[in-house]
Parts: structure tokens; C-alpha cells; sequence
């Protein structure tokens, strides 16, 4: 059942978390701007409207089909700094990296360069009209939801120690409420230099100045040339062939391969797969993530993860059902967008802070929040994820793509954590039994066993009562544990380009999740 309709459009839709997101991209698709152009602001405007889940000072994992050429899949996230290494935290006498401040393990901010990148291969209108959005918001403000205000208390209780969060967070030790207009004169400084110096100007400029000197100031070990090296990259999304689908999704250090596997294996099964084929597969498909997948730098996916073959192996020699300790899964806080238009170009973005407003390091005059992505690097040196510099983290971030041949596309992709490729699997799903109704294929109720690369999985969180029946059926000595309409199933967001031309958006009422259509 639907709890709300279908955006549809002869035109283009944009589905985001925030509804000043969306509108901000179809402004730029309805003034001749194209889906890039359309992202980049939405994007931006997140960043000012959802910057406790993303932010200047976090990172994005792009697919985008444009032109109807190959699909293409661009890595913008932070690499470690130079100064980031093992000996370095066991001199301090950290055995464990600590989720917040300074010592967690900062990252280079990826979204930016991401932003520049595919702004100079696809992009048609300039900065300023794109961003002039996400700084009129962080200017004049934007009305706070209940969830960023709920986001805002709960996150306050670990970074109010933290002055420069605490004055730009909760000001006057209050927490801003529902339905207020929320200003942020720092951050909108800094998009005002982005507008007026370019994006360069982040990892090289004036502003990368203001940002080297405010870590610097607080303790952090960064220098220039973590900023003014760092690289987007470009490369080819790792993919299969299933019932009828060419599917895509983010290539590693991105963990999205696991859904490849995931669905290989299902298709190895056969036709018609239960909830216990497609739970115990999963569980084969999160076990090769959990030791393979890191940066591909320093440790290559093997070539045959995404094939057939591999899949069929793998299933045969693994156990499906163990029952093992652990569980507590990543408590990564993202957002998620999607545009598509008429002409069958479709981009799936996801950007994220990690950990709700991620380090609560703020470098001072900034406004923005440096991302604690690297706090999920592991300090034991045998480890395929260990701390090294220069590195990328094994990253939760994961955005999808479907395709067929008659000329339908769809992007999809959730919020999640270490879910995420849950998600994919169950919204991909439902999605090829019914193309045309994104909404009720969020609607529909979920399940997930979370847990991280360093754990095993324990428990089962779902959002029904029939689910909590079956799943125990199948695993009796699990726990399962039923949340109902829960954020913590992912906030959802889907865009699809129909074999009819029209465009259909849905969006996740677990969050403030809207879909607008172009008009």
C-alpha cells in the first residue's frame, strides 16, 4: 500500500531526503540545466539542509548514464592523511579508534572534487546558478524538520564538548525546533568562496588554507598537500545480468559489489527464490564482503567476485545458517538522491558524513563538519581494511542502477550503513516484478541482519509481524527484533525513466523523503 503517490513527469523527477533538495534540482532541470547540473545543486543544498548526514566535509559515490553512452561510476571518497598511520595511534595509546574528534581518523573530504570532476565532463550551467540554492539556505536559513531537530538532541549528547559544532548546533545551549528558520553564516561564507573562486579553491586555494589552519589549530595532523592531492576517480561500475536486468552498482572501495555477488548467487538458485534462499545467499554474499573488500589499491577485488562462476562456488562450499556472535552493525547517518528525465539519462548519488554529523570537528569560519569515515579502518596491520595513509576505507556508501532493453532505467538506493546492500537487494526485487510503482516498493515492509566487517551477524531487525514469523522459521535461534515503519530500514529514494517515456519518482517516508516532477 502506497502512503503517497507516484511523482510522474514527461520531463524529469528528482527524489531526495530534503524537500528544498529536490526542488532545488528540478528548478535547474526546468531552466534547461540536465541531470548533472540538476545533481550538483541538489547535492549542494543537501549539504546545507541534511549536513548531519552529509556535508562539505564528507563524501559522495556517483553512477550516472548520460547520452545514452556506457554508465559511469565515480568514487569521491577521501583518502587517509599522510600522517595517518597505525604506529602513529598506538603511540598515543589508542588501541581503538575512537568514533569523534580529532582522532577519528579524518578523511580528505571527497564531494567537492566529486562536484568539480563531473561538472567539467557533463556539466552545462555555471557554479554560481548551482549552488546558489545551498548558500541562500545556509544565508537566510531553511524551516528545521523533526527529524533534523531529533538528529541535532541526539547527536548533541556526544559533540557538545565540541565548540565550534556547539555554536553553530545548538546556540544558547538550546537545540533548534521544529518548524524554526536554521541560519549558518559560516557555511554560507564558504559557499559564497565556491561560487566565487570555483571548487578548486577547497583543495587549493584560499579556502583549503582556512581549512588546513582550522584542523591545525584543534590538533589535527593535516597538511596542504592531503588536500591539494587528492583525486576523484573515474572508473567502470561493477555489474551483472539478472532476470531480464542489467544491474550496476558502485565499484570498491564502495561495498555495493556485495549485492552483485548477492544476486549471482540467487540467479544460481533458480527461478522463484524464497525469503530462505535469498536470506542464506545474502549471508554467503556478506561473508566475501567482509575479508575482500577494502581499497582496490591495496587490495584488488579478484576478477571473478561479480561472476557467475564465483557465485556458484561459493554458495556450494559455504554454511548458510550459523548462528555467531556479534551484530551491532555500522551506525553510519547518509542521504540519498536519484534523477531521471525523458531521455533515459538517470544519476543515483549518495553522500554521507558517516556517524551523525560525522567527527564534530569544525574548522573554524567554515561551517562545515570533517567526516570520521576513517574511524572504520582497523588498527591490526593483517587486517585488509588497516590503517594506512593515503588510503580509502572499506565504505558503506553504495549507489544502484537497473536497466532493460525496451528503455526503461531506474536509480535506486537508501541510507543504510552496512545494510545497504540489504536494501538494494529488496527494492531491486520488487522493482522488476513492478517497473512502473516506485512508491509501493518503498512502502513495502523490510528486514536486515546488521552487522560490520569486524562482527558476525546475530540478530534480524524488521518492520512486520509476518516477517518476525518467517524469519524465525528460518533461523530459530536468532533474534529478530520488530521495529516497525523504522529510519533504521533505510531511507529510500527511486527514480525510473518507464519504456513509455514518462518518468516515475518515489521517496521513503521513514525520513523526509520527497520525489518533485518537472514541469
Amino acid at each position: 500500500m502506497r502512503t503517497r503517490p507516484n511523482a510522474f513527469s514527461r520531463k524529469g523527477v528528482v527524489s531526495s531526503s530534503s524537500i528544498q533538495s529536490s526542488i532545488a534540482g528540478v528548478k535547474i532541470l526546468e531552466s534547461g540545466g540536465n541531470i548533472v547540473d540538476a545533481a550538483i545543486a541538489t547535492s549542494a543544498t543537501l549539504c546545507v539542509t541534511q549536513n548531519n548526514l552529509c556535508g562539505l566535509g564528507g563524501d559522495t559515490f556517483i553512477l550516472l548514464k548520460m547520452d545514452g553512452k556506457h554508465i559511469v561510476d565515480l568514487n569521491g571518497s577521501g583518502r587517509t592523511f599522510n600522517s595517518m598511520t597505525i604506529e602513529h595511534y598506538l603511540e598515543k595509546g589508542i588501541s581503538e579508534l575512537p568514533a569523534r574528534g580529532k582522532d577519528a581518523v579524518l578523511t580528505v573530504p571527497g564531494i567537492v572534487r566529486a562536484w568539480e570532476d563531473i561538472h567539467k565532463k557533463y556539466g552545462t550551467i555555471e557554479t554560481k546558478e548551482l549552488l546558489k540554492y545551498a548558500y541562500g539556505y545556509a544565508r537566510d536559513g531553511f524551516p528545521v524538520t523533526q527529524n533534523y531537530s531529533e538528529s541535532i538532541g541526539v547527536s548533541s549528547k556526544y559533540l557538545g564538548g565540541f565548540e565550534n559544532w556547539k555554536s553553530i548546533f545548538t546556540r544558547n545551549n538550546s537545540i533548534p525546533t521544529p518548524g524554526t528558520m536554521f541560519k549558518q553564516d559560516d557555511l554560507a561564507d564558504t559557499f559564497e568562496s565556491l561560487i566565487s573562486d570555483g571548487f578548486s579553491s577547497f583543495y587549493e586555494g584560499h579556502l583549503a588554507d582556512r581549512i588546513v589552519k582550522g584542523l591545525n589549530e584543534q590538533g589535527v595532523e593535516i597538511s596542504s598537500d592531503d588536500l591539494r592531492k587528492h583525486e576523484s576517480t573515474f572508473r567502470e561500475p561493477v555489474s551483472t545480468y539478472f532476470n531480464g536486468f542489467n544491474v550496476y552498482e558502485t565499484a570498491p572501495n564502495s561495498q555495493a559489489a556485495t549485492a552483485i555477488l548477492w544476486l549471482n548467487i540467487i540467479d544460481s538458485i533458480g527461478p522463484n527464490p524464497t525469503l530462505k534462499d535469498i536470506l542464506g545467499s545474502g549471508h554467503v554474499a556478506y561473508s566475501q564482503r567482509d575479508r575482500l573488500i577494502t581499497d582496490p589499491s591495496r587490495l584488488p577485488l579478484p576478477a571473478a567476485f561479480t561472476t557467475k562462476e564465483f557465485a556458484r562456488e561459493i554458495y556450494m562450499d559455504s554454511p548458510l545458517f550459523s548462528t555467531t556472535e556479534g551484530g551491532s552493525g555500522d551506525r553510519g547517518d547518509t542521504t540519498y538522491f536519484s534523477i531521471t528525465d525523458t531521455d533515459g539519462n538517470s544519476i543515483s548519488v549518495i553522500q554521507s558524513n558517516y556517524i551523525g554529523f560525522g567527527s564534530g570537528i569544525v574548522p573554524k569560519g567554515t561551517g562545515l563538519v570533517l567526516q570520521n569515515r576513517g574511524s572504520y579502518f582497523s588498527l591490526d596491520p593483517k587486517h585488509h581494511n588497516s590503517l594506512m595513509p593515503g588510503k580509502r576505507t572499506f565504505h558503506t556508501l553504495c549507489a544502484g542502477m537497473i536497466e532493460d532493453e525496451t528503455g526503461y532505467i531506474a536509480s535506486i538506493g537508501s541510507m543504510g550503513g552496512d545494510i545497504q546492500p540489504q536494501l538494494h537487494i529488496q527494492l531491486m526485487l520488487s522493482l522488476m516484478n513492478d517497473k512502473t510503482d516506485p512508491q509501493s516498493v518503498i512502502d513495502e515492509p523490510r528486514w536486515a541482519f546488521p552487522y560490520n566487517i569486524y562482527e558476525k551477524p546475530n540478530s534480524f531487525v524488521v518492520e512486520s509481524e509476518n516477517l518476525v514469523e518467517e524469519i524465525k522459521r528460518i533461523f530459530p535461534d536468532r533474534k529478530v527484533n520488530n521495529l516497525g515503519f523504522s529510519s533504521q530500514l533505510g531511507h529510500a529514494q527511486i527514480t525510473a525513466r518507464l519504456s513509455n517515456g514518462v518518468v516515475a519518482g518515489g521517496s521513503d517516508p521513514r525520513g523526509d523523503g520527497v520525489s518533485i516532477p518537472a514541469t
